[in-house]
């Protein structure tokens, strides 16, 4: 599985600076304790979120390749992914679209800085 990022979603996560990257579809990485009440084994919105370096909390225990290295993600969320994904920005609504060869994933994939905060606890 792999993502490719269009050149301005690229720079959102370069100037991150040093972080790991998560694939969190499910607010696991939250402040809030966001219900989640979705049809889609639980999606509520796809979101990469940059942990500080080496606290990528155990869950998250499968990876896509990008071209910032590993994105981890939960395995069983791999239903939900296609093996070619990649970014586009929708400049009609300034979104960052998450695309496959197949089909639109999400029309608002969001960029978050969760370093040096702790998750709510459910």
């Amino acid at each position: 599985m792999k993502i490719k990022f269009d050149e301005k979603t690229a720079t959102k996560i370069k100037d991150l600076g040093e972080a790991d990257l998560v694939f969190d579809f499910d607010h696991t990485l939250s402040e809030e304790n966001t219900e989640v009440d979705a049809c889609a084994g639980g999606i509520s919105r796809y979101r990469i979120v940059a942990v500080d370096k080496g606290k990528v909390p155990k869950e998250f225990d499968a990876t896509i390749d990008s071209e910032f290295g590993p994105i981890y993600y939960k395995g069983y969320g791999a239903y939900f992914f296609q093996d070619e994904m990649y970014t586009v920005l929708n400049t009609s609504y300034n979104l960052i679209e998450l695309r496959s060869t197949a089909e639109l994933l999400s029309p608002n994939l969001l960029i978050v800085d969760f370093r040096g905060k702790t998750r709510a606890t459910f």
